[in-house]
């Protein structure tokens, strides 16, 4: 999932004369890409209920109609939104703390066992950007994707990680996440490079319907840019869970 740290490790990278070419990452820009996982059938990943679910129909895989429906669109947001592109970033390599893995795991594009069947990015300006991502899975792998996610939230407050060989720092905050999904989770995650004197703190939502997921990224310029969070947010859970429920 494409973030504003593509950009501040692009430009890192740069200064230090390394190439990014990783079509998976998490950081200075942000972002989404267009990678679409087929389902396999054994996806197992992250996820935990912090609503009590809005839908008694059995859970089953999203039809690229519906997760196309129920992604954001620009009339959708505030004024001075626009819809832009995204750009790949580096790769991220695993957390140095295993229960800080399936948060390492939303830094990457593609999932493994999902569907992606909708992948947008929007702007405020160069510095402020939005992504979202829904995708679809087989089974439990809804479920489990959002369960893990949010065991993470809970236990992990930080991790060490690699971005293209720079050495970067992270620290997780648990955010009040919108309620109306079966189940959501929302965090900040900060992320740094010391050595380059990068850092940047993105707000994150996850969300579960059924058999489909909503990532959602939102990068803004400063530290009062957070206060948009809450409703950029609620905004596009509820799209994204109407769309779900058909």
């Amino acid at each position: 999932m494409r973030t504003r740290i593509r950009h501040g490790l692009a430009a890192a990278l740069a200064v230090s004369a390394l190439s990014l070419t990783a079509a998976c990452g998490g950081g200075d820009a942000d972002g989404k890409k267009d990678g679409a996982d087929k389902p396999s059938a054994g996806q197992t990943s992250a996820g935990q209920t912090s609503a009590a679910p809005t839908s008694a129909a059995p859970a089953g895989p999203l039809t690229a109609a519906q997760m196309k429906a129920g992604a954001l669109e620009a009339k959708d947001l505030p004024s001075g939104w626009k819809a832009g592109k995204a750009e790949d970033g580096p790769v991220v390599g695993k957390a140095d703390n295993p229960a800080c893995e399936p948060i390492v795991g939303l830094l990457a594009n593609k999932v493994p066992g999902a569907t992606i069947g909708a992948d947008v990015h929007f702007e405020r300006s160069k510095t402020t950007t939005l992504n979202q991502q829904i995708m679809t899975f087989p089974g439990t792998g809804a479920a489990d994707f959002v369960k893990a996610v949010a065991a993470a939230v809970d236990t992990c407050t930080g991790f060490e990680a690699e971005a293209e060989d720079m050495k970067m720092k992270a620290t997780v905050k648990k955010l009040t996440a919108p309620q109306g999904a079966e189940q959501v989770t929302a965090f900040r995650l900060t992320l740094s490079i010391p050595d380059y004197g990068y850092k940047t703190e993105l707000n994150l939502l996850v969300a579960g319907q059924g058999g489909a997921v909503t990532r959602l990224g939102h990068d803004p310029a400063d530290a009062a840019g957070h206060k948009d969070f809450d409703a950029l947010a609620k905004l596009a859970a509820d799209k994204f869970v109407k769309a779900a429920q058909g």
